[in-house]
């Protein structure tokens, strides 16, 4: 059985040989996500969890999530703007114009719901410029046109406000020579205030699994349920990201005192079942799944979460 996915820290304890009975298979996202959506047959593989909720809304019950999450990110280190741009806070953005690379991927859903959350802004409120991945349509209410050219381009021309990425090209020149900022003065600072505040870490991405190879394998999901443990585990042990970069301990020190010990808690723990209850909150807010699905319903029961 293959697991596929993107090449983390706290996988890499996951066999990856030939001849090992479940194996992890690095790979980019994107592939992986179109041919699952093409219906192609796969066994295990790393999905949004956004998409994964929209397709089990929407009648697609040949798959089932295990609770373990990969991927998590907050947003508020994802927000460029031109550096001779008035905007300098969150409350600044309503009627904006603002790229997003994929209107339906779930750090945008989770970016929108915060907004109008926290801020008061309706997703209505703006203009939603896009790029070439639009995996599920907007509802026809959102104010959303296609990018006509490279969304990093339109922010430094102007044609947009502001710019939701992980990164952008600006930040590779050297410091006079960016044209872009961040919209937050301290965007880390923002995330940990956020997560004080809310006791939300964003989860982006889930495991999941296709019925035909949990048919075929009964023990499967316990099978990958513990690989997945024992690899982050490990991670931690390691303190695997802290020892290659300067002050890495330090940073690995005040990460672990915020988050208790472990920023990425699998399992429906209270925690994790909050923060997939918010989502499925935006996502029926949003128009992009119109009812709100019980967070049992979405997962394989795995016993190997409860020892």
């Amino acid at each position: 059985m293959i697991i596929t996915g993107r090449d983390y820290e706290h996988t890499l304890a996951i066999p990856r040989t030939e001849d090992a009975p479940i194996r992890y298979q690095p790979a980019e996202l994107g592939p992986v996500i179109q041919t699952i959506l093409k219906g192609e047959p796969f066994d295990a593989a790393e999905f949004t969890l956004a998409g994964y909720i929209i397709l089990r809304t929407r009648g697609m019950l040949d798959v089932t999530a295990l609770p373990i999450f990969p991927a998590r990110s907050f947003f508020h280190s994802c927000l460029w703007v031109r550096h001779d741009s008035p905007l300098c806070s969150l409350d600044d953005l309503s009627g904006r114009r603002i790229g997003l690379r994929d209107y339906s991927s779930t750090t945008s859903v989770w970016f929108r719901g915060h907004l109008k959350a926290h801020h008061g802004i309706d997703w209505r409120a703006n203009t939603w410029v896009v790029g070439p991945n639009r995996r599920f349509p907007p509802p026809p209410e959102a104010d959303v046109v296609a990018a006509d050219g490279d969304l990093e381009d339109l922010l430094v021309g102007g044609d947009i406000d502001l710019f939701f990425s992980v990164r952008v090209r600006d930040q590779k020149k050297p410091l006079p020579e960016r044209a872009l900022r961040p919209l937050l003065p301290d965007p880390q600072g923002a995330e940990a205030d956020y997560y004080r505040q809310t006791g939300r870490f964003p989860l982006l991405h889930v495991v999941i699994l296709s019925r035909a190879a949990a048919a075929k394998d009964p023990q499967a999901a316990d099978a990958i349920v513990g690989l997945f443990e024992q690899a982050k585990r490990s991670a931690l042990q390691r303190k695997l990201g802290s020892t290659f970069l300067p002050w890495g301990e330090a940073r690995w020190n005040s990460t672990m005192a915020l988050f208790g010990g472990d920023p990425m808690p699998y399992g429906l723990t209270p925690e994790n079942r909050a923060a997939i209850e918010t989502l499925i909150d935006y996502l029926h807010d949003q128009r992009l799944i119109s009812h709100r699905p019980d967070v049992d319903d979405l997962f394989q029961p795995a016993n190997a979460m409860a020892r």
